[in-house]
């Protein structure tokens, strides 16, 4: 009797642990940059779209970005960020990040987002198609020395402060952003 206790519960205990999912695979650093790179990607160009024409030229007050600037700059960004990367900013990008920043700021509200998706596919190609050695390797943002995996960092939370900018301008001018709605 105790014996077929024991089987009965070794029977159990394995066809448990047997038939239980295997666990997720947590994804890589890499991974999750990339996925909260296309995710800023999503919300930059659902705002970009939320703007009307006229509201692209709207600021807070003189001296600080409108909402073009900002969007202008994300391009910029996207484009010349993989350059300290060691890598070459697309085609059609001016040379130099006050270049790209100009030309960027001087595009129509349809260019904007077109070159929004762009210049997202473009650092988002980017960061997924480097490989570990090539992470860990030294640059600087802005005249610091750190590796382009500290860079990218930087960079991503750069991108993120200029959403939050986005979105108070959103608010302020009563556009709701697309995901709250």
């Amino acid at each position: 009797m105790v014996r077929n206790r024991f089987l009965v519960s070794t029977v159990m205990a394995a066809m448990f642990y047997l038939s239980s999912p295997a666990v997720a695979q947590v994804p890589s650093f890499q991974d999750s940059q990339v996925t909260d790179i296309e995710t800023m990607k999503d919300k930059f160009i659902g705002l970009a779209q939320a703007f009307n024409e006229s509201q692209y030229d709207w600021r807070p007050m003189e001296g600080v970005r409108s909402v073009r600037d900002v969007l202008g700059l994300i391009i910029a960004e996207c484009h010349v960020f993989p350059t300290a990367w060691g890598h070459e900013a697309p085609a059609g990008a001016a040379s130099g990040f006050g270049a790209e920043l100009q030309r960027a700021g001087a595009l129509q509200r349809s260019e904007i987002i077109s070159e929004l998706d762009s210049a997202f596919d473009h650092l988002i190609g980017v960061v997924r198609g480097m490989d570990n050695t090539e992470r860990m390797a030294d640059s600087n943002y802005f005249g610091r020395p750190m590796t382009i995996t500290a860079n990218i960092v930087i960079s991503m939370g750069d991108m993120h402060e200029h959403l939050g900018q986005l979105i108070a301008y959103a608010r302020t001018n009563e556009v709701v952003p697309p995901w709250s709605r």
